[in-house]
């Protein structure tokens, strides 16, 4: 038997302009640290393509469903194929279209939720659930901090610029989490150079960084678990990072004047082996696996929360999401494309060809 991770590439079943997410890929470098810290050899890792969850056949594999598995043409979950054993840690899923297999899923099973709202929806379904968070949260802390200040923005609000600190105002750089997928590469060879891509990214987030500002769920969590101050900074939040909450403060537009620009990075090692802890008892199917959990899921909900003002076409949107993902996805795919939450592309004008780099250096001039 194995124990699998999941890699992202092009999806088969969309057109030439396909773009991706570095944090996809990064929950993936996740796994690989929950390996590690259980003590499990590289030859006995095994690589699932996300589209392939459902047809992949071969030998047995374990495989965190660590991640975002909302409707995508092309690449469905379930059912997942016989030779999977699905271990649900960090789960985000809210379709209609699986809970007939969810519901299908034997009553003892845990089920660890990313979010409050998937929380919300296995519990409805009487599920086993739990707030699990996200296992970017575990990433082992960097071991020194850089002597230079260095301040990224990755993906963050337009405009939050002139907010910054002005010892901050000539020492940053806009850096984007989404990047054009060649699909007219070798396939195999493009999964290695996207993985390659995410690991050089979040080296110079860990190596470089005296500050993040970003939009990211997952920029905002790792480099948090990392030790990197971050600015979560939205023009809006929906309930996917409430849980958040329990490291960083929200921050939107009108709170931008406010933000804490001496944040320091919180310290949870003890939380970060709770969650470690937890989902190595679930892939082993410890007894103890329950009581992990709960400590977990505890962490998470006993936290001050912020009043989440969501929007109402993205409450719409999700639940559109939820009840016909097919109409969501082309809503979001083809008639809105350019106004979703993927804009960092289009607000730099970069090309596919010139955006294997991923980083947008730009001279800020002082006003």
């Amino acid at each position: 038997m194995k124990y699998g991770r999941i890699i992202f590439g092009t999806n088969p079943k969309q057109g030439k302009n396909q773009y991706g997410n570095l944090g996809d890929y990064y929950q993936s470098h996740a796994v690989e640290n929950l390996y590690d810290y259980m003590g499990i050899g590289v030859n006995d890792r095994a690589a699932i393509k996300r589209a392939e969850i459902s047809s992949y056949r071969g030998e047995k594999v374990v495989l965190p469903l660590q991640g975002c598995f909302v409707y995508t043409k092309g690449m469905p979950v379930f059912p997942v194929s016989p030779d999977i054993i699905p271990v649900f840690f960090g789960y985000h899923g809210l379709s209609f279209a699986d809970r007939k297999s969810l519901r299908g899923l034997p009553e003892d099973v845990l089920i660890g939720c990313r979010d409050e709202p998937t929380y919300r929806l296995m519990k409805k379904l009487g599920k086993n659930a739990f707030l699990s968070g996200c296992l970017t949260a575990a990433m082992p802390r960097r071991e020194k901090e850089p002597k230079d200040t260095k301040v990224f923005l990755a993906d963050a609000p337009d405009g939050i610029e002139k907010f910054l600190p002005e010892h901050f105002k000539e020492r940053f750089e806009y850096i984007s989490q989404s990047f054009f997928l060649d699909n007219t590469v070798n396939e195999d060879e493009s999964y290695k150079k996207l993985g390659m891509r995410t690991a050089s990214v979040f080296a110079r987030y860990r190596d470089e960084a005296t500050l993040i500002v970003t939009s990211r769920l997952h920029v905002a969590v790792p480099c948090t678990a990392m030790g990197i101050p971050v600015i979560l900074a939205r023009t809006y939040f929906d309930e996917r990072y409430s849980w958040v909450e329990k490291y960083l403060p929200l921050y939107t537009p009108e709170r931008f004047k406010s933000i804490d620009w001496d944040f320091k990075a919180p310290f949870f090692e003890e939380h970060k082996r709770d969650v470690l802890d937890a989902a190595a008892s679930m892939i082993n199917g410890s007894p103890e696996s329950g009581r992990l959990a709960q400590k977990v899921h505890d962490f998470y909900m006993d936290r001050d929360r912020a009043t989440i003002k969501t929007p109402l076409k993205t409450r719409t949107y999700h639940f559109m999401k939820g009840v016909s993902p097919k109409t969501a996805d082309f809503v979001r795919e083809v008639m809105l494309s350019k106004f979703t939450v993927e804009t960092s592309r289009n607000k730099q004008k970069v090309k596919p060809e010139n955006h294997a780099s991923q980083i947008s250096k730009r001279k800020n001039k002082k006003k």
